[in-house]
């Protein structure tokens, strides 16, 4: 029986020095799975900022296009627009030149007929060359109008032209401001575009390390384990929380506890307060590795639930489950009790994580 029990204990104990071996192993494993998780998801925006930015350039690049098209209209406009001013102030010009000569010629007239007059005026007749000049005056006078309002249809058209000119400048300078603005804000996407791609490959060359460096620790811990006789652990439940064990009324916590004239106790599970002879049922599946009297836990119950996680059943009045036995959760494999260091009738519970004695409450569903 003693031998049994020093069996017992130092398979506990290989348990818990073997995790101990290779606990920062998985902690290393596990902070290289994260950091791989964390350089996937930053990868992936990076690459959604990347898909943006290029759509972004493209449809920019597109409306640049449109604003160069009417660029090169307005341009053009312009370009025939300023013709067209130029010829009418041409034509402008050269009717204020004709006006001149007419009006010149219309003086000089105008002087040669007065002399004539002062010439005749003695006479009651009028000389031919008063009538000539006359006719001449009035010839003239219709040539200065007609000069005059072409002169001032010019001079509308002018005005219009010019209206039309200024018209087309604004557009003009809207659409090559629209233009240049475009043309920053593509240099812009595309430098980001570069800075993305710089860090997507830096984050992709990231990800192949973390990928291979964490190939290369579970090959480790596939190994170590083996070596062991053991399979790594998945720390799964055949459900995603545990039965409780028994009904009742928890009685000691997990953990410190502080008691009279300030000593204080450990505890490595929880006391649940229960009739004696109340089945105490497997809080998953599992296989039976110790059923039999230890100590102060009176008679143990000890299951390997074969995913890292260990549960222990104490105090109780008698042991359904037999080492070996292969139970599934919700199977009675005990009666409580008051056995070994109990003091009223309850349930001793432990939850062990590779041998480690953990908070089982958060477990339970």
């Amino acid at each position: 029986m003693l031998k049994k029990l020093i069996l017992i204990l130092l398979l506990c104990c290989g348990i818990a020095l073997y995790a101990d071996d290779l606990d920062d192993k998985v902690r290393q494993l596990q902070r290289l799975q994260k950091e791989l998780e964390n350089a996937e998801k930053k990868a992936a925006q990076t690459a959604a900022q990347k898909k943006q930015a290029e759509s972004d350039i493209n449809r920019t690049s597109s409306l640049k296009r449109i604003t160069d098209q009417n660029l090169n209209q307005y341009r053009q406009q312009e370009r025939v627009l300023r013709d067209s001013l130029s010829q009418v102030e041409q034509r402008i010009l050269m009717a204020q030149e004709r006006l001149g000569s007419l009006h010149n010629a219309q003086n000089q007239e105008l002087n040669i007929l007065l002399r004539v007059d002062r010439s005749y005026k003695a006479q009651t007749i009028k000389h031919r060359d008063h009538r000539y000049l006359k006719h001449l005056i009035e010839q003239n006078r219709r040539s200065i109008d007609i000069v005059d309002g072409f002169k001032v249809s010019l001079e509308q058209s002018k005005n219009i032209t010019s209206k039309e000119a200024a018209h087309v400048n604004r557009n003009l300078r809207s659409e090559d401001r629209k233009s240049k603005d475009y043309n920053k804000k593509i240099s812009n996407l595309n430098k980001q575009t570069k800075k993305l791609s710089t860090e997507e490959k830096a984050l992709q060359a990231q990800i192949t390390q973390l990928r291979k460096d964490a190939a290369a620790l579970e090959s480790l811990i596939t190994r170590l384990m083996e070596e062991s006789g053991r399979t790594p652990s998945s720390y799964q439940f055949t459900q995603i929380k545990i039965a409780w064990p028994v009904k009742g009324k928890v009685i000691r916590n997990f953990g410190q506890e502080t008691r009279s004239y300030g000593t204080s106790v450990v505890s490595n599970g929880i006391d649940i307060a229960v009739k004696e002879g109340t089945n105490v049922l497997a809080v998953d599946d599992g296989e039976v590795i110790f059923s039999d009297r230890y100590g102060g836990q009176g008679k143990l119950i000890i299951v390997d639930h074969k995913n890292g996680y260990f549960s222990l059943y104490a105090y109780n009045s008698d042991l359904v489950a037999a080492r070996g036995a292969k139970v599934k959760r919700g199977q009675v494999i005990a009666k409580s009790g008051m056995t070994g260091s109990a003091n009223e009738a309850s349930l001793h519970f432990e939850l062990r994580k590779d041998g480690k004695a953990i908070n089982p409450v958060p477990y339970f569903e």
